[in-house]
């Protein structure tokens, strides 16, 4: 099903859709569902049409967690299954996420997997266990820390959504909350963080339609 208005808006059944994922993480408070779910603008519109990134940001303390994060929308020139095809190839993940050194699968079973992720800017590395759960049929990403490994941040979850748009291609929404953490060096980067954060559709995008696009046209 193509989410494609005729005049080359959004619908609403897509942010609707991409609201209703964010619900299956029992972190994802109200407000963040409120940013994906608010109807897209005729400014946001366009810049989809544009081949551009849109980005909805939001910070939240909640507890003893200040958390960064919010969701963003990218339109990509290549198919669901050829999008969906390079989320699920975890061990690449390290070249279409910003700013990730280092990427691995380390356990698999059914639906979910764990990845080990290393990111890196400068002197500050930090490395973390994510619990990845994919829904193929619906091409439905969630994941969450994995509670039971040591994490250098202090809190992330988050999911992904891919759709057709139009003729052969996709759109991607993506929506994360992250804790970076305390420390003199964290707080400088906690703004820079937030920007790498939501720009992780465009590097998708940049990935899909470069290097992976053969790679992934193969298995779609």
């Amino acid at each position: 099903m193509s989410f494609l208005h005729p005049r080359g808006g959004l619908t609403a059944g897509f942010v609707f859709a991409c609201a209703m994922v964010a619900l299956l993480l029992p972190s994802f408070a109200a407000a963040q569902v409120e940013v994906t779910n608010r109807p897209l603008d005729s400014a946001e519109r366009a810049r989809l049409a544009q081949g551009r990134l849109v980005v909805r940001s939001t910070t939240q303390s909640r507890g003893p967690l200040e958390l960064v994060g919010g969701v963003s929308y990218q339109v990509i020139d290549a198919s669901p299954d050829e999008v969906w095809s390079a989320l699920e190839d975890t061990n690449e993940w390290r070249r279409m996420l910003p700013q990730v050194a280092e990427s691995r699968q380390v356990a698999s079973r059914g639906g979910q997997r764990t990845v080990y992720i290393r990111q890196a800017q400068g002197p500050i590395s930090a490395s973390y266990y994510l619990n990845a759960t994919y829904s193929s049929t619906s091409h439905d990403l969630t994941f969450a820390f994995d509670t039971g490994r040591r994490n250098d941040l202090r809190a992330a979850w988050g999911f992904m959504t891919v759709r057709s748009w139009g003729d052969g291609q996709s759109i991607l929404c993506y929506g994360a909350m992250v804790d970076i953490g305390d420390g003199l060096l964290t707080s400088m980067v906690r703004g820079t963080m937030h920007e790498w954060l939501l720009k992780v559709p465009s590097t998708v995008k940049r990935y899909v339609e470069g290097r992976g696009r053969q790679r992934y046209a193969s298995r779609s």
